[in-house]
């Protein structure tokens, strides 16, 4: 029997195949099986040693694993034409795999081969050109409505117990990569020590904790959540992000924001919307998520507020890194007064124009040539 477990979210790849293995040894058939368990590197394995592998009998046991990792990855190109578009898969594409690719429907019954990869192509030569039988199973990245069911489900393993504001916390905070999501799953269980984690924990100890991402940095700006934002914003800073590509980022950020916000006014469907504005999975349903809790006044008085921070740099009024440190803070911060706490920019406030007191305009850069 072959299998083929694939996709960008090799972290339930990889569990798929734990199930499988864990499956094989429940079976009184799969005894001996850690002795003819073999692991193949796909990226250097050759046909004719690893149909040899494939063909032997398991030694002191009924049944042989061989997982080969990587082997798809090396026909992704040679299954693309000139201008990239993805070709229909041949046995000729194959080279020397064809006649692997051919044995495969003979192999014995005792043997059990997976091949275990990353994100492939749907018409990848290697996996088009695979026997009738063989169970290929692909793994997408979790849509970020089915995470929160995910963590509950998942925390239990640790011994770990979620407020249900900690459990939506730390889904926001830590994306859809389920390998960073269970990893935080098991730093917090460590910390818990058996008590509820709330949600101030979640964000002290995680947001802070994983390698910053420049859309958690604009979800904290648009969300209203200040401490975060400007954290992120320093961190970035401290990894090299140029002050003017972060700038540019929050402004998409806003920009289709404002779009979607629009779009919803006008009652045009999510589908409508994620196909107007070529933004899909993950990224709209954050959009949908966050345009209701915004005006579309208030959006576009911060995007006005974008675009004066920008002319402040080019103005020189600011160096561009206190030009966007001024920024978030003002998208970000709660304004008293504002519906839901949250920030409402003002249009032509302190900064942007001219500097406040006490503080210099930037230093010009040296004249050239």
């Amino acid at each position: 029997m072959a299998y083929v477990f694939y996709g960008k979210d090799r972290f339930r790849a990889r569990e798929a195949l734990d199930a499988l293995v864990r499956a094989i040894d429940a079976d009184p058939s799969g005894e001996g099986l850690a002795e003819n368990t073999t692991r193949v590197d796909g990226a250097s394995a050759r046909p004719a040693d690893l149909l040899s592998l494939c063909q032997t009998i398991p030694f002191l046991g009924s049944k042989r694993l061989v997982i080969v990792e990587g082997l798809l990855a090396r026909f992704e190109t040679a299954g693309r034409g000139r201008r990239g578009a993805p070709r229909r898969g041949r046995a000729a594409d194959l080279g020397d795999w064809t006649q692997f690719v051919e044995a495969l429907p003979g192999l014995p019954e005792t043997t059990v081969l997976v091949f275990l990869e990353g994100e492939v192509a749907a018409k990848n030569p290697f996996l088009a050109a695979l026997p009738k039988g063989t169970k290929a199973q692909e793994f997408k990245p979790m849509p970020q409505g089915e995470l929160a069911a995910w963590i509950i489900q998942r925390a239990p393993t640790y011994g770990l117990v979620l407020q249900p504001r900690a459990t939506a916390a730390l889904a926001a905070l830590a994306g859809n990569d389920l390998q960073v999501l269970d990893s935080e799953l098991r730093k917090l269980a460590a910390y818990a020590g058996g008590d509820t984690v709330s949600e101030e924990d979640v964000r002290s100890l995680v947001s802070l904790a994983r390698t910053p991402s420049v859309f958690a940095m604009a979800d904290a700006v648009i969300e209203g959540r200040a401490q975060d934002a400007a954290a992120l914003l320093q961190r970035l800073l401290a990894d090299g992000e140029a002050p003017q590509y972060l700038l540019t980022m929050i402004a998409r950020q806003y920009r289709l924001l404002l779009l979607t916000k629009e779009l919803l006014d006008r009652r045009v469907r999510p589908a409508e919307i994620s196909a107007r504005l070529g933004v899909q999975n993950f990224a709209m349903q954050r959009l949908l998520q966050q345009a209701p809790a915004h005006t579309l006044e208030r959006l576009q008085r911060a995007y006005r507020r974008i675009l004066e921070a920008d002319l402040s740099i080019k103005r020189g009024i600011y160096d561009d890194e206190t030009a966007l440190q001024l920024l978030v803070v003002e998208l970000a911060l709660p304004r008293e007064g504002s519906a839901g706490g949250r920030a409402t920019p003002r249009s032509g406030g302190p900064g942007y124009s001219r500097p406040p007191g006490g503080r210099g305009p930037a230093r010009s850069a040296p004249a050239r040539g």
